[in-house]
């Protein structure tokens, strides 16, 4: 019988579920182990074999290859099948897999696995249940990774101490009981290298390898065993490319580049980050993170990114409805759901990316809105109808006063917007940028606002495309999607055969009789328009965690003055439906 640890023993225990000793025992003694060093295939592309594998400990990548490009799909962790399809199918592989660190598979031929069913019939059950939830996750969760093991820690200055901003972190994982490691070079310097490395593996928790520019054949090797680069660096210190990041040549693509993110470290109290757009021009990033010291929510978000527990909200457009998202994040953070990345289009972009720019203080927000109510932002702003109604001058300006010069990627919580690239006919997800022009990119408002020029292309309310942007959140680490529409798909039907004319509207509004209920031309615009994102988003809601669809019949699209009417009802709403969720889905309860 081959010899096998605990931690594979429980692996598979999760895996499968159900399994007894014996079934375990005869699962390692026919399966054999293969060891892949990093950047050696598993298989390849079009191969013709029937095996399956089960990735023990390390980290595969699976990658589409053709003549004009090579395309990385996405890594595969511990305790995930590969190559299932090919066994019951007898079909090519459909991708390549290689290693990107030192990895272990367990290797069954169709034959073994043959004979391994015949004598656990209950084993067949258990994979074909689990190739079946994979065919039925859903876009969200396919974009889902395993969680980093090892992460390399690198500090860009080789002077500064991280331990102010890595205690809070400490605190964190403990609270969380999830175990965390961490050495440096001095550390395991008695270890031979190869030694210190494997043993990661046997450790159920996060290893993080804390690097620099001193011992760089260290960090090099640190960069084999690594499933998360982070490079740390004081916000306020110099942009410049360091030598560390050369040494290591860290923006060098090829297929087993490892995934970073860059972290940008603020002291006490600082004031909204500038220039962030500086430290990301000559780095190929996958994220960047502002951190302050001291900061319990920023360390928590921090710790939650890093280990693919994220959270996400996605907010949908809906003119003055948009007042409720600030009542639904408000009743979010009461019961203790804070947020690690937004988007929004629209009203759920202004409203959303605003509230994040004021890091969710909510009586500063409140008295922004205000402040916008006060100014009658849509009221004397009429111009020659040429390309729309209002000439928005009277929005640019206001905004411009809030937001200044911040950009996109000044937020404390990352964020972003879409608007339609109208030259283009595409979507357009704005993440980078002055802020305040992508904010009225994606409210641009076809016929209502004048188009916004971006890179000399014509840019236009994002609803028009998309009035709930859920994909683009699945480019960061979450774990939960938390989406919030302002608008379904109701049907109305009409009590007149035929469509009145102007001049009937209006007397029928002179004497008050209320025989038509017409939608005014704004609302025929604008809801013309989103007609064919209102039925993707019917769909796109099947896609995340928490769909929450407000009721807010009776609010018209410019009624600004009822906002805070508006406001309480997203917050109470909100409240209900956190209070009624069944306790299983109460995620922010669970530890």
């Amino acid at each position: 019988m081959k010899n096998f640890n605990a931690q594979y023993h429980s692996l598979f225990h999760r895996l499968f579920g159900g399994m007894d000793d014996t079934m375990l025992d005869q699962i390692f003694e026919i399966g054999s182990e293969k060891v892949l060093n990093t950047g050696e295939y598993l298989f390849h592309q079009g191969d013709s074999q029937n095996v399956l594998y089960i990735v023990l400990s390390g980290r595969l990548r699976a990658i589409k290859e053709d003549s004009q490009e090579t395309r990385i799909l996405g890594d595969i962790g511990q305790g995930e099948p590969v190559g299932e399809f090919a066994l019951f199918t007898n079909e090519p592989r459909m991708a390549s897999v290689l290693a990107i660190r030192k990895s272990i598979v367990l290797e069954f031929t169709q034959e073994e696995y043959q004979v391994l069913v015949s004598k656990n019939p209950a084993l067949a059950t258990s994979l074909t249940n689990f190739v079946i939830q994979r065919l039925r996750r859903n876009t969200f969760q396919q974009n889902k990774t395993t969680p980093p093991k090892n992460i390399a820690l690198i500090n860009l200055q080789s002077d500064l101490d991280l331990s102010p901003w890595t205690q809070g972190m400490q605190t964190y994982f403990e609270n969380m009981k999830i175990p965390v490691q961490v050495f440096d070079y001095e550390s395991q310097s008695h270890l031979h290298d190869e030694e210190f490395f494997d043993s990661l593996e046997e450790h159920e928790g996060l290893n993080i390898l804390v690097c620099n520019d001193e011992q760089t054949a260290w960090s090099h090797q640190c960069l084999v065993y690594a499933d998360l680069v982070i490079l740390a660096a004081l916000f306020e210190s110099k942009t410049k490319i360091y030598p560390i990041e050369k040494e290591l040549n860290l923006y060098e693509r090829n297929i087993l580049n490892k995934k970073i993110y860059l972290l940008l470290l603020h002291d006490e109290n600082p004031s909204m980050p500038s220039g962030t757009e500086k430290w990301l021009k000559n780095r190929s990033v996958q994220l960047h993170i502002h951190l302050r010291k001291g900061h319990e929510k920023d360390t928590a978000r921090f710790c939650r990114i890093i280990t693919n527990q994220a959270i996400g909200l996605v907010l949908g457009g809906g003119g003055a409805k948009g007042y409720a998202h600030i009542g639904v994040v408000k009743a979010l953070q009461e019961r203790g759901i804070d947020i690690d990345f937004l988007g929004g289009t629209s009203a759920g972009a202004i409203y959303g990316v605003s509230m994040s720019f004021l890091d969710f203080d909510f009586k500063r927000i409140e008295k922004t809105i205000s402040n916008s109510v006060k100014a009658q932002l849509t009221s004397n702003d009429l111009t020659l109808p040429m390309i729309s109604f209002l000439s928005g001058k009277k929005i640019k300006k206001f905004m411009k006063e809030v937001f200044g010069e911040s950009h996109m990627e000044d937020i404390w919580v990352n964020s972003y917007c879409v608007s339609t690239n109208f030259s283009k006919a595409a979507m357009k997800i704005h993440d980078n940028g002055l802020l305040w022009q992508q904010l009225a990119a994606s409210m641009a408002i076809p016929g209502v606002f004048p188009p916004v020029v971006i890179d000399q292309y014509l840019h236009v309310d994002g609803a028009v495309m998309d009035n709930l942007p859920i994909e683009p959140m699945y480019r960061f680490p979450v774990s939960k999607i938390i989406a919030v529409s302002l608008s379904g798909l109701p049907e109305r039907k009409v009590n007149y055969e035929e469509a009145p004319t102007g001049w009937s509207i209006l007397w029928d509004k002179i004497f008050r009789k209320k025989r038509f209920k017409i939608p005014s031309v704004g609302s025929l615009i604008i809801n013309s328009l989103t007609l064919n994102s209102l039925q993707k988003q019917e769909i796109t809601k099947q896609k995340v965690s928490h769909y929450f669809e407000l009721n807010l019949k009776g609010v018209g699209f410019m009624d600004d003055k009822k906002w805070k009417q508006i406001l309480k009802k997203g917050y109470d709403q909100m409240v209900e439906y956190l209070d009624t969720l069944p306790e299983e889905e109460r995620f922010w309860m669970k530890k």
